[in-house]
């Protein structure tokens, strides 16, 4: 008897930091590489990263008011450990990943054009230096979006 394959289903998909999976760190100060939201892939999943893909970000200081445009970012491919380290994205000033709107003008990820495969149990982490003028990083006040897509096995019929 032949095996069937179960096909494999590719969607698009909007990561932020209100998605139940992702976990927050508590506020930053400033003057090192904090992890502020990591997003650990579901089982049975997979996020596809694509140098056509965008990153925005909001970043909100303890000094109450906007990141000044110093502030860097940084996201971060991980193995289910930590120890494998792959950069998707910078790192990078502030300042190159404001934009939510014009799409033009909105970060790209800087991975290889056949893709990078962020598998099921991998850590997809966003990092931040918040410049001294900060005083640190409000993370409740802060946010991002990341237009990038998943995929799945879909169900067989």
């Amino acid at each position: 008897m032949e095996k069937s394959s179960v096909p494999i289903r590719e969607d698009k998909f909007r990561l932020t930091q209100s998605d139940p999976v992702i976990s927050t760190s508590a506020d930053t100060t400033t003057g090192q590489w904090f992890d502020v939201w990591t997003y650990q892939v579901p089982n049975g999943t997979a996020l596809i990263l694509k140098p056509e893909n965008t990153f925005s970000a909001y970043l909100y200081a303890l000094a109450l008011a906007e990141c000044v445009n110093t502030c860097k970012i940084k996201i971060e491919k991980r193995d289910s450990t930590g120890s494998d380290v792959l950069h998707v994205l910078g790192p990078a000033l502030y300042l190159t990943v404001k934009e939510f709107q014009d799409v033009n003008l909105m970060a790209s990820l800087a991975v290889p054009a056949s893709g990078v495969v962020v598998s099921e149990r991998e850590l997809l982490v966003i990092s931040v230096w918040a410049a001294a003028a900060d005083v640190g990083l409000d993370v409740s006040e802060s946010y991002f979006e990341m237009r990038i897509s998943k995929i799945r096995k879909a169900l067989a019929g």
